[in-house]
């Protein structure tokens, strides 16, 4: 028997090993090339970095003065005349510049200062602990070494909430007003935890910033700070574009990120003082809440109306459609409620109602 095989049904078989092969060396050449461009872009970046990173003290100079409280300096941006001079504190990990908004216009009322706490903006890292007794002190010698004399209305963001009032706790007599713009209050805070449990959330909190030094060795949030921002982070829609720039390049900030992790765990270790505090009697309070805070925060109403119940002269504006950053998704509520404060401390009357 005599037995014979097609030549075109074996270069078909021997064909398809060599199909295979060149696909798969494709992909691989595809992937080291990805990998190569990826590595590149990497590289590009942390130059890009390098490079840039030392001009930014001279492309983001202080708008304000630098102010020695005892070997360390504080950053102090005030502008516009009269009395009483409006403090500006601004929330947590935040700068002076979160009231760029609203600082032109009330200084166009009296004299109005915003700063940065110790570590944040153009200020100097400071002694621990960073809790609101400790700051509130600092400020207090801030503004005394800078020859900016009460009295003092203080408004207050966030956190800032704690740190005002601790002020006005240490300095009654040079205090005559107060606005919280959606604070905090130590009835919002978490009870009941073990030390174990406060440990293990600052642990957690400061491997969280490990995102922040990638971003900034990578040259990432120096190249697409600002749709990473706006992608990112909630609450800055209304925030323009080259503020929202700066303010992430110092964010990522070595100096800013350890300022974070030292005020992060103690920013409820003056809670018991603040409990015990003495009443306010009838200083002129405006609470300002934002309306989404109300329908996120949980047991964000019930700080809120502790904070009403400080004083008997008191106001509560609810600021409808707003984010936490009240001072930018509707300034022209912080305007006047600075406004109406400034004008019962003046006068001695009520505060007006809206």
């Amino acid at each position: 028997m005599i037995t014979t095989t097609s030549s075109t049904a074996t270069d078909t078989q021997s064909a398809r090993p060599r199909r295979g092969r060149r696909l798969l060396r494709r992909i691989g050449l595809g992937i080291l090339g990805f990998i190569g461009l990826m590595l590149s872009c990497a590289v590009f970046g942390m130059v890009y970095e390098a490079i840039m990173a030392p001009g930014d003290a001279a492309r983001y100079p202080a708008p304000g003065q630098r102010v020695d409280i005892g070997g360390y300096s504080l950053h102090l941006n005030c502008t516009g005349e009269g009395s009483p001079t409006v403090i500006l504190e601004a929330g947590f990990g935040a700068r002076s510049t979160d009231w760029s908004v609203v600082q032109p216009d009330l200084s166009r009322i009296t004299r109005t200062c915003s700063y940065d706490r110790a570590g944040l903006g153009w200020s100097d890292p400071g002694p621990v602990p960073r809790d609101p007794e400790h700051i509130a002190s600092e400020l207090h010698t801030l503004l005394a070494n800078a020859g900016i004399a009460g009295p003092y209305v203080l408004a207050g963001h966030s956190i800032g909430g704690k740190h005002i009032r601790m002020f006005t706790e240490l300095y009654p007599d040079e205090v005559v007003g107060l606005i919280f713009v959606d604070a905090r209050h130590e009835s919002a805070e978490p009870v009941g935890r073990t030390p174990e449990q406060h440990q293990q959330d600052r642990e957690a909190y400061e491997s969280s910033l490990n995102f922040y030094r990638v971003l900034r060795q990578s040259g990432i949030g120096r190249l697409f700070g600002v749709p990473l921002a706006r992608m990112l982070v909630p609450g800055v829609e209304n925030i323009p574009d080259d503020l929202l720039y700066e303010g992430g390049l110092f964010s990522m900030r070595e100096s800013t990120l350890q300022a974070m992790i030292a005020e992060s765990p103690a920013t409820t270790y003056s809670d018991d003082r603040l409990r015990a505090a003495r009443p306010l009697g009838d200083l002129p309070v405006v609470v300002l809440t934002a309306g989404l805070s109300l329908q996120q925060a949980p047991n964000w109403e019930t700080a809120q109306r502790n904070l009403v119940a400080l004083s008997t002269n008191t106001r509560w504006t609810i600021v409808e459609n707003s984010l936490h950053n009240i001072a930018f998704d509707d300034p022209d509520a912080v305007i006047a409620a600075v406004q109406d404060v400034i004008a019962s401390a003046r006068t001695g009357q009520p505060l007006a109602s809206r």
